[in-house]
């Protein structure tokens, strides 16, 4: 199967990245115009006489190719790759702690020669002399020797102290995030204040930024200051920092996680999609933020269909003030047929003020699943969010669009050029 073989590529010790000149965060546009450009260098039509090597690397960037291209098959092969990367920093820091070991040793060794040569010329004329000098440079050398060892299993102890630590300490943050989860997934009662039943956890969003700068100061208040645009918040807390190694940087970067929760889950939902522009865009405080995400690790299912609910009507029609039909196409309708028993579906259609509430009318159990009541959004919410995922996939065509034409004048570039030499 083309898949299988893929797969056992996947696992190949070459670096795509590298062979392609790509970056590994690179999108699927980039690698394939990479690919195009490089084989142009490599095609056998396009060498007057190509070589094994030649042929060998033309094979291997399409396979570079196929491996990128292919999104679960590429997820391996990062994994993979990151594995080796891992693998050979550890190398390195073990190389160099036993290179300095060596290097101290070996300047034991010589500081003892010379005080061994020392006392040998001092003790010439001397009887005995020359025996004493060599028994003592032989205790100098098994004495290096000994307190090399010494370091070298006080090198090991520390580094198995240091792993045991680690572990402990991954091992308390893992407990830590269960418990919270466990207190932020508990049901809370808003149905005086207007909200709904909807779990805190569903209603939250984790916050990650960059503890430098502005933002190594930042705390709960910090976060709701920031999330306050998108809706009311009921709470936020700061969760322990984690320390993360970043391509392109020495060393680790401190990342602060903190957890903001919403009364509303379209304050939720906004603040996941609108939070994901403005981090690109770098405006003010967000230029800290590294992500922001659900806390529950998926957006809101909307796809969930009962009697009494409204849904979108692909239908490009609405009614005018004396409640006769006109066409348009400037907004798509929505068809409340069946929301409320008695309605005609050819009726103006009600409005939001008639949804269910937590406080107010519900319908009848005939037609609405009251358990599911407490532990759903509203059809406000739903409504809302169907509307902000309807603006983000316009928006998503829209670049997706954009892509394709700056692809293919790359594409026509490339020709060109090709066709000038």
């Amino acid at each position: 199967m083309p898949g299988d073989d893929l797969k056992a590529h996947a696992a190949s010790n070459q670096d795509f990245y590298a062979l392609l000149d790509l970056s590994p965060a690179a999108n699927e546009s980039e690698i394939r115009r990479a690919y195009r450009r490089t084989a142009l260098k490599y095609h056998p039509d396009k060498i007057a006489n190509p070589t094994d090597a030649d042929i060998d690397k033309f094979h291997l960037l399409q396979i570079a190719n196929d491996v990128l291209s292919d999104p679960a098959i590429r997820q391996l092969y990062d994994n993979a790759r990151e594995a080796r990367m891992r693998k050979q920093r550890e190398r390195d820091q073990m190389d160099a702690a036993k290179r300095k070991m060596r290097e101290d040793l070996e300047a034991r060794e010589r500081a003892g020669t010379a005080t061994a040569q020392q006392g040998v010329k001092r003790s010439w004329g001397v009887p005995g002399g020359e025996e004493d000098a060599e028994a003592k440079l032989q205790r100098e050398i098994e004495r290096i020797a000994e307190d090399g060892r010494r370091r070298r299993r006080e090198a090991t102890d520390k580094m198995k102290r240091d792993l045991e630590e680690e572990q402990r300490k991954l091992q308390a943050e893992e407990e830590e995030a269960r418990k919270a989860a466990d207190r932020s997934s508990q049901r809370v009662d808003r149905s005086r204040d207007g909200g709904t039943n909807v779990p805190e956890l569903e209603r939250s969003v984790k916050v990650r930024w960059v503890r430098e700068g502005q933002g190594a100061d930042w705390d709960a208040e910090s976060l709701k200051s920031l999330c306050a645009p998108f809706g009311a918040i009921d709470g936020a807390f700061v969760m322990k920092d984690k320390r993360a190694r970043v391509e392109g940087k020495k060393g680790k970067v401190t990342y602060g996680l903190g957890v903001v929760v919403f009364k509303s889950i379209v304050s939720t939902q906004a603040a996941v999609l609108d939070g994901e522009k403005k981090i690109l865009r770098k405006e003010g405080d967000w230029a800290l933020v590294d992500s922001v995400t659900y806390s529950s690790g998926a957006a809101p299912d909307l796809g969930f269909s009962t009697a009494g609910q409204p849904e979108v009507s692909t239908a490009k029609t609405t009614t005018d003030a004396t409640n006769e039909p006109f066409k348009t196409s400037a907004k798509p309708a929505f068809s409340f047929a069946g929301l409320k028993p008695g309605v005609p579906s050819s009726g103006k259609a009600p409005s939001f003020g008639s949804f269910p509430t937590a406080g107010g009318n519900a319908p009848k159990a005939s037609s609405f699943n009251p358990s599911a009541a407490s532990s759903t959004p509203s059809l406000q919410e739903i409504t809302m969010m169907r509307l902000k995922n309807a603006q983000r996939e316009k928006e998503r065509k829209a670049l997706e669009e954009q892509l394709v034409r700056e692809d293919k004048a790359a594409d026509a570039a490339e020709e060109a050029k090709s066709a000038g030499v």
